[in-house]
């Protein structure tokens, strides 16, 4: 488990020889101590630019395409968004259902979920799930479109559930699929499809018999779109090849994208324009950090590299103080580190096989 901000604080207090802070006092810190905070956000900071990919920065995103609307800027695409990597953004049919994976920062959850029946609960068995004993839950679909077909996927384990869809609250109107299991435990995934009769929909699972129904997945994605890898383009690329085309008054500009790009202004953009709210893309890409702020706050920076991030602020420190050889010693020793983690987490090797 990852240390606390105070405790890399006081990591660095001891080194000094200086007062330890403890939770009551850490808002009333003075001198050295006060310094001592800023010291570990800058070491913190000096690390993760370190390099521009450390895997502990790494995150999985998904943005909603807007149709007609071709660039968006970092910030729409994630809060977090320090550099996207372009090799892995997928088009995909977007999924109407929040939180399908019942997970929630790595929890069990069913936020996004309402309770119809009986007590619907978050559960950590068979992975993150939906249990539901005489229970039933729904949760609304907004914004399909009228006369287009859409696919449903369940992940069930546990009882024999039925999940409809239907035009009101836990209503059936549009389809209902009885999904059975004959063995205990067992994991069933199951597909059906319905044909959308409304914008707004509504899905909802009901377990009626008092035996326990672990919901683990449910996705439901309109029927005629395939997924796809998108080609990186460079803007200059884009525009010399297709930004005529993009900008001219013409329909032929729409489509489903085959592109992705990105422009000086930090913005992605998108070729063709997306002609369609029903699509998503789906990518990894790194992440920016916040600065400590609580004393119980802890770093995204793996427990096993903290030494990485108290002789950075020890530096620091000892600079303050003009102590410049025990400064150098500690810029030493963060150098070092660094290299140790490049080693262990950018550094593999890459194997081949036959074929």
């Amino acid at each position: 488990m990852a240390n606390t901000y105070l405790t890399l604080i006081n990591n660095v207090l001891r080194d000094l020889n200086e007062v330890e802070l403890t939770s009551s006092t850490f808002s009333s810190s003075r001198g050295i101590q006060t310094s001592a905070k800023d010291f570990i956000n800058r070491a913190i900071t000096d690390v993760i630019n370190a390099e521009l990919n450390w895997p502990f920065t790494r995150a999985g995103g998904v943005l909603d395409l807007v149709s007609g609307k071709q660039l968006y800027d970092y910030a729409t695409v994630s809060s977090t968004l320090k550099y996207l990597d372009y090799d892995t953004v997928f088009l995909q049919p977007k999924d109407y259902v929040t939180n399908g994976d019942f997970e929630v920062s790595g929890s069990a959850s069913v936020t996004g979920w309402t309770t119809v029946s009986g007590t619907p609960a978050a559960s950590s068995k068979f992975g993150n799930t939906m249990k539901l004993t005489s229970a039933s839950a729904t949760q609304a679909m907004s914004d399909l479109i009228v006369g287009k077909g859409y696919d449903v996927v369940v992940k069930l384990t546990g009882a024999t559930t039925t999940v409809t869809i239907g035009t009101s609250s836990g209503g059936s109107q549009t389809k209902s699929q009885t999904i059975t299991l004959t063995n205990a435990n067992d994991s069933s995934y199951t597909t059906f499809s319905f044909t959308a009769t409304a914008v707004t929909h509504y899905i909802t699972f009901a377990e009626a018999s008092g035996s326990d129904a672990y919901v683990g997945l449910v996705t439901v994605t309109q029927a005629d779109i395939n997924p796809q890898k998108l080609s990186f383009l460079t803007y200059e690329d884009w525009n010399d090849r297709y930004r005529e085309r993009d900008t001219a008054t013409d329909v032929d500009k729409v489509g489903e994208p085959d592109y992705v790009f990105t422009t000086y202004n930090d913005e992605v953009g998108f070729s063709p324009i997306p002609d369609s709210d029903n699509l998503s893309i789906k990518f990894d890409y790194y992440t920016t950090h916040t600065d400590l702020s609580s004393h119980d706050d802890t770093s995204i920076i793996p427990t096993r590299f903290e030494p990485v991030i108290i002789a950075r602020a020890r530096y620091y420190a000892f600079m303050l103080r003009s102590d410049l050889q025990n400064a150098q010693f500690a810029n030493q020793e963060y150098q070092d580190g660094v290299k140790r983690m490049r080693v262990e987490l950018i550094n593999r090797k890459n194997y081949m096989r036959a074929v």
